[in-house]
């Protein structure tokens, strides 16, 4: 009986140790809008047939957008303010390589102008990100495609 005893208690102390599960509890991060930070214009490009070509935008300086919805343009010459966001829309739209879908997607629309009456538009039917260096807005202009590569500055 103590044999049986004992071994009853060996096999139940062999499970409790065998069943301990151990966690590691992390605290998650904080969402960061992945547009939020410094850009410089990389590429500018137009589709046109089967082929893309660059042009030049007009924009050769630095895009700062700010969690907050405020965004700067920077060139050196010309300091303007303004403000920025993203939504998610349901309509049509050319992806970065010419494709066209109609599902859910982000668009962009940012505005800035500063007090000598220049300003900055820029609209993007679509925006993608390429890792956390690289976003990719396109625009269809009713005759051809255009896409903007911007990297962090």
């Amino acid at each position: 009986m103590k044999r049986i005893l004992s071994l009853t208690l060996i096999i139940a102390a062999i499970f409790s140790l065998t069943s301990c599960v151990k966690t590691v509890e992390t605290v998650p991060r904080p969402v960061v809008n992945p547009i939020a930070g410094s850009w410089y214009l990389y590429d500018a490009s137009e589709l046109y047939g089967n082929s893309w070509y660059s042009f030049d935008a007009g924009i050769d300086g630095v895009l700062t957008f700010y969690e907050n919805g405020n965004a700067q343009y920077d060139d050196g010459y010309s300091f303007m303010q303004g403000t920025w966001y993203t939504s998610y829309i349901s309509d049509g739209y050319y992806d970065q390589y010419g494709n066209y879908y109609t599902d859910m997607h982000q668009d962009f629309q940012a505005s800035m102008s500063n007090r000598k009456g220049y300003s900055l538009d820029l609209y993007f039917d679509d925006i993608s990100f390429a890792g956390n260096n690289t976003f990719i807005g396109t625009y269809y202009t009713g005759k051809s495609i255009e896409r903007y590569t911007f990297r962090r500055y």
